[in-house]
C-alpha cells in the first residue's frame, strides 16, 4: 500500500503544481477557472477509459499469454515512470516559466483558451495514464483491492494537499530535498517493477531466466515477512529471483542514476 500511496502521490503532486501554477497565472483572465476545471474532467475521463480498456485488452489476449501481457504492462509501466523521472529533472526550473509564458499569450489573445483547458487535459491524462498502468501492474502482481483503493486514496489525498501547500509557498524550503528523496524511491519502484515483469516473461518463455534462481534469500529475509514486504515495497526485494531479473533490476537503477546526471548537466 505504501509503494502504491507514493506513486499516486507524485502523480496527483505533479497535476496539482501544473494547474495551481495556471490558476495563479490566468487569476485576472474571465473565465479561465473553467477551461482549467474542465480540462481536468476530460484528463480524468481520458485516464478512466484507458482503465477500461486496459482489463479488456487483457482478456482479449488470452490467446498470446497472460504472461506476455502482464509483463509488457509491467515493463510500460516502469518506462513511464522512468521517463517521468527524468521529464521532471530537466524540465522542473523551467516548467514555472513555461506555463506562465502559455498564460500570459492567452490574456494578451495571443492564444484561446481552449489552450489552456487542452494543456491540463493532455498534463492529467499523461499522469492518469501512468497512475492506470502502475495499478493495474500491482494488481496482476498479487497486491489485494483493499490495499489498491487505500493506497490510491492516501496518495491522492496527500499530493493535492502538498501540492496546496507548495502553492502557497510552506514547503518552498524544503521542497529540493522533498523531491529528491521521492525521486531515488521512485528509481527503486522503477527497477522493482522491471523485475517483476521479466519474472513474467520468464514464466511465458519470451526472457530465459539464465539461472533460476540465482540466489534464495527466502531463509534470511522471507518476502512475506514484515521486513520483506518493506523491502519489496520500497526497493523491489525479491526473495527467489532469476538471473535476468536481478540483471535488469540493476540495470534499470543504474541506467536512471547515469541519466539523472546527465540530465542535471544539459
Amino acid at each position: 500500500m505504501l509503494q502504491i500511496s507514493i506513486v499516486i502521490f507524485r502523480e496527483v503532486l505533479e497535476i496539482a503544481l501544473i494547474i495551481g501554477i495556471l490558476t495563479a497565472a490566468t487569476k485576472n483572465v474571465v473565465g479561465s477557472s473553467k477551461w482549467l476545471i474542465s480540462g481536468l474532467f476530460l484528463g480524468i475521463i481520458g485516464a478512466v477509459a484507458i482503465a477500461f480498456f486496459t482489463d479488456h485488452i487483457s482478456q482479449a489476449m488470452n490467446d498470446m499469454g497472460q504472461e506476455f501481457f502482464n509483463g509488457l504492462i509491467m515493463l510500460t509501466t516502469s518506462i513511464m515512470i522512468g521517463w517521468t523521472i527524468l521529464w521532471m529533472q530537466k524540465h522542473s526550473k523551467t516548467l514555472g516559466g513555461e506555463l506562465r509564458k502559455i498564460s500570459n499569450e492567452v490574456k494578451d489573445g495571443k492564444k484561446p483558451p481552449l489552450a489552456l483547458l487542452i494543456l491540463v487535459m493532455l498534463s492529467t491524462l499523461r499522469e492518469g495514464a501512468e497512475v492506470v498502468l502502475f495499478l493495474y501492474s500491482s494488481y496482476i502482481s498479487g497486491l489485494e483491492k483493499l490495499s489498491l483503493i487505500s493506497g490510491f486514496a492516501i496518495g491522492s489525498v496527500a499530493g493535492a494537499s502538498v501540492g496546496f501547500a507548495l502553492y502557497f509557498g510552506i514547503l518552498k524550503a524544503f521542497g529540493k530535498y522533498f523531491f529528491s528523496f521521492t525521486t531515488i524511491l521512485l528509481i527503486f519502484f522503477s527497477a522493482g517493477i522491471t523485475a517483476n515483469g521479466i519474472g513474467f516473461w520468464n514464466d511465458a518463455g519470451i526472457v530465459p531466466a539464465i539461472i533460476s534462481p540465482i540466489f534464495d534469500g527466502s531463509n534470511f529475509i522471507a518476502q512475506d515477512s514484515y521486513f520483506g514486504i518493506f523491502l519489496n515495497s520500497f526497493f523491489g526485494y525479491i526473495e527467489r529471483p532469476t538471473a535476468s531479473q536481478l540483471i535488469a533490476y540493476l540495470l534499470n537503477i543504474l541506467f536512471l542514476f547515469f541519466a539523472l546526471k546527465i540530465a542535471k548537466k544539459v
